[in-house]
């Protein structure tokens, strides 16, 4: 399974929306205030945050994609 990598905070929450990508890395420094943004509206949906050998790795692996509303 390919893990993308996202550069930024945008990209990484565009790439868990999308659902494009079952791992998503994030490769940049994220600061607290935005890894817990992310883990307390992501994980409550399914995804699972773990640490990588330098960074997060977002798993989306039963995850359920939010509607387009």
């Amino acid at each position: 399974m390919n893990t993308v990598k996202a550069i930024n905070h945008q990209q990484a929450e565009t790439l868990i929306r999308s659902g494009s990508a079952k791992k998503i890395e994030l490769a940049y420094d994220i600061d607290s205030d935005d890894f817990f943004q992310l883990a307390s509206q992501w994980c409550d949906q399914g995804a699972k945050i773990s640490k990588g050998k330098k960074h997060f790795i977002v798993s989306l692996k039963g995850f359920r994609i939010p509607p387009n509303d």
